[in-house]
């Protein structure tokens, strides 16, 4: 489909649809592990903490969504692909900053233990990752 103003769609490259599917797949694992397999990738058992990440869970499953749907788009060469891929991105960096923030602000960085490694890690995915995707499917709609 092609979009007045704009010339047509791009052809996404396969290690970027690939990503989206893993940013994706990756949630729902962290998920998975954050409930049932406790101290893997929980940086604290504080209360606090437990609740303020339960509070994510909702908001993962729409942006692993979007990333979902992003990706088939742009497989089908599809400009669809692109907002998904600008929903999907924006709602990445986002939640990762939510997340640095909550961290900061509760010296939560200090006690680096295995989930607090994977929350970094998580972090720096989250605001990197998302960004990148919000450049990058734009810029296979206006080249």
């Amino acid at each position: 489909m092609h979009i007045p103003g704009f010339l047509p769609l791009a052809t996404a490259s396969m290690t970027f649809i690939v990503l989206e599917v893993l940013a994706g797949v990756f949630t729902i694992i962290f998920w998975i592990l954050f409930f049932f397999v406790p101290n893997s990738v929980q940086s604290s058992n504080e209360r606090c903490y437990m609740v303020f990440q339960r509070s994510f869970v909702a908001a993962d499953l729409w942006m692993s969504i979007a990333f979902f749907l992003s990706a088939h788009y742009l497989y089908h060469h599809e400009t669809a692909g692109v907002l998904w891929g600008i929903v999907a991105g924006g709602t990445f960096v986002f939640l990762g900053l939510m997340d640095v923030l909550y961290n900061i602000e509760n010296g939560m960085y200090k006690n680096m233990n295995t989930g607090m490694f994977f929350e970094v890690l998580i972090n720096l995915v989250s605001i990197g990752f998302g960004s990148f995707t919000i450049h990058y499917t734009w810029r296979l709609l206006i080249r």
